[in-house]
C-alpha cells in the first residue's frame, strides 16, 4: 500500500473511531437505554410505507396481537393505543417480569429500538418474535402503531 493511501486509511478510521465507539456503547436494555429520536430515525419515519407497515402488521403481528379499536387481548397485548403506554403496563395481560420492569413509555424511538431486536431491547420477554431488521419496513411498523390511537401522535 502506497504511503498517501496508508495515511487516508488510518485518517479515515480515526475519524469514525468516536462514531464507531458511541453506536456499540449506545445500545443495551431499555431498562437501561434511552434510544434518541435521531435525525436518521426522523427521515425513515418520514419516508415510511404505511401501507407496507400495515401490510407487515397484518401478516405477522396480528397473529398474536389485536390493533383494532374494539379489540381485545390475544396472545400477545391489545395494542390500541400503544403509544404513550408504559411498557408492561395495560390491564387484563399477564406480561412478563422482564416486560414489567423495562421502565419505557412506548413512543417513536422506544418502538424503533425494540423492533429492531426484541432479545436486546428488553431480555427475558415472554414475545415470540427476533425483530425486523430491514430499518425502512421497521419504521414502516412503527408509523402504522402510531396510527393505532384515538389521538395519533404527529410524526417527528
Amino acid at each position: 500500500m502506497k504511503r498517501s493511501a496508508y495515511r487516508r486509511t488510518i485518517l479515515t478510521a480515526a475519524l469514525m473511531l468516536p462514531a464507531l465507539i458511541a453506536s456499540a456503547e449506545a445500545t443495551g436494555p431499555l431498562s437501561t437505554y434511552t434510544p434518541p429520536l435521531s435525525a436518521e430515525l426522523k427521515a425513515r419515519l418520514a419516508q415510511a410505507d404505511v401501507a407496507a407497515g400495515a401490510r407487515f402488521f397484518e401478516r405477522k403481528c396480528s397473529q398474536c396481537h389485536d390493533g383494532e379499536k374494539t379489540g381485545a387481548h390475544a396472545k400477545g397485548p391489545w395494542l390500541w393505543n400503544v403509544f404513550g403506554r408504559h411498557a408492561g403496563s395495560i390491564a387484563g395481560f399477564e406480561f412478563s417480569t422482564a416486560m414489567k420492569s423495562a421502565g419505557v413509555v412506548w413512543d417513536f424511538a422506544t418502538l424503533d429500538y425494540y423492533l429492531a431486536d426484541t432479545e436486546r431491547a428488553v431480555p427475558g420477554r415472554a414475545m415470540n418474535f427476533t425483530g425486523i431488521s430491514d430499518p425502512m419496513l421497521r419504521a414502516a411498523v412503527v408509523v402504522h402503531l402510531s396510527r393505532l390511537n384515538d389521538a395519533p401522535p404527529a410524526l417527528p
